[in-house]
């Protein structure tokens, strides 16, 4: 242990640089001449970098959303259009005093007049899978109101956009993007450069336009959801439990883990009303002892053979419920599918009993008031997820979390 710390010490910028030298291969081997160019021209960088962290986070949320394409529209630097080639294809909209300086020295991408945005068309497979990053907007130049109207036509298409506006008036300007329409998941400040690390470049994170949220929206009949639920002597809330879901059209699938109670009887007697199944596990008998993996188990072979559009995991004692008043659990699903998502987390707020004053068959969701917002069990709560009857893992999280190739969380 001695002598390893050393070695490790030495070795380790010895492999920031071979992880350097392999990127810098790579840029040069996809573009040789303008590749040297971008290398040769990011080590020139001057010292004091503008808004360092919108391209780095930009490029973090590209990959995030499997995007191929990026869209820099501004004044991008070596360094950032770095931090984007060679791992997207990169269209870059800039001035007309500065095109020509771009075309001839990053030649690897496309290079079109910020006037001519209107005209720049871009097909829908592209917008598809691109990142859009808008720096340096200056509200008031002559150019914003037809680029807000390009970048709210292209949001109809593109999964993301990181927006940085410096020296603005942050409450406006985040007016003005609400008022035109635009999906705002964030809205903050970044750096505005790395010397004095001050905090003052509005920054909006802005994702698809989704379809129009209101109580009007509804899933089709054919958007199916099947809920999985675990259940161990949960007579006194389980019609209520199951219920909850069935009134929001829901299937329900139940492991009854072989209850001393009545839970299995009042389970087996909705079966002939609701769409509930159930099964008693394990199958062979009661276990001496609860095995949860177990049951998670069964629960991941039970998603790669029913037929559903989405899946759902919670507990007896648990109600999930959608973000929009309103608007039922099935059909915020099926928002979410529509928007390109496949997994949704949920935010966790625990409720506490503080009297002994509930009785079986009372509305659980009502009765109990007081919750605890700070202290929570489990920070992810990944428990609904698109059925493409992919392997899914989640006994290494007890449940919490579902992983599978491909997955898109909502909200990211």
């Amino acid at each position: 242990m001695i002598l390893s710390q050393p070695l490790h010490q030495l070795l380790r910028p010895v492999s920031k640089h071979i992880s350097g030298l392999r990127a810098a291969a790579e840029i040069i081997s996809r573009s040789p001449i303008p590749g040297l160019k971008l290398l040769l021209d990011s080590r020139a960088t001057p010292q004091t970098q503008t808004q360092p962290d919108v391209y780095p986070f930009a490029a973090y949320l590209g990959r995030l959303f499997d995007c191929t394409h990026a869209i820099a529209i501004g004044q991008p630097t070596a360094q950032n259009l770095r931090t984007l080639f060679p791992q997207f294809e990169i269209v870059g909209i800039v001035g007309e005093a500065d095109v020509k300086r771009y075309r001839e020295r990053y030649g690897f991408a496309r290079w079109v007049k910020l006037s001519d945005l209107a005209s720049a068309t871009l097909p829908t497979a592209t917008l598809e899978r691109s990142i859009i990053i808008c720096s340096d907007l200056v509200v008031g130049d002559d150019g914003p109101e037809s680029l807000l109207l390009q970048l709210k036509a292209w949001m109809a298409h593109a999964p993301v956009c990181v927006l940085a506006a410096p020296n603005c008036d942050q409450t406006e300007l985040e007016e003005l993007l609400r008022a035109e329409g635009f999906n705002l998941e964030f809205v903050g400040l970044t750096l505005s450069d790395d010397v004095g690390y001050e905090k003052k470049t509005f920054l909006a994170v802005i994702t698809k336009t989704p379809p129009s949220v209101s109580n009007s929206v509804r899933a089709p009949d054919d958007f199916h959801v099947v809920a999985f639920m675990a259940a161990y002597n949960e007579e006194d809330i389980i019609v209520e439990s199951i219920k909850k879901w069935t009134s929001q059209g829901v299937s329900v699938h139940v492991l009854e883990n072989w209850s001393t109670d009545a839970t299995y009887n009042l389970i087996t007697d909705l079966t002939s009303e609701f769409p509930v199944t159930v099964e008693r596990f394990p199958p062979a008998g009661p276990s001496p002892f609860f095995d949860w993996g177990a049951m998670l188990a069964r629960i991941e072979q039970l998603a790669g053979e029913l037929e559903a559009d989405w899946f759902v995991r919670r507990g007896a004692d648990e109600v999930l419920a959608s973000p929009w008043l309103g608007l039922t659990y099935k059909d915020g699903l099926y928002l979410a599918d529509q928007a390109g998502y496949n997994c949704i987390d949920h935010t966790i707020i625990e409720f506490y009993p503080v009297d002994d004053c509930f009785e079986a068959g009372m509305d659980h969701e009502a009765y109990f008031r007081h919750f605890d917002f700070k202290h929570l069990s489990h920070h992810f709560q990944r428990k609904a997820w698109k059925n493409y009857r992919q392997p899914i893992s989640t006994i290494p999280s007890a449940g919490h979390d579902v992983i599978f190739a491909g997955r898109k969380v909502y909200p990211f």
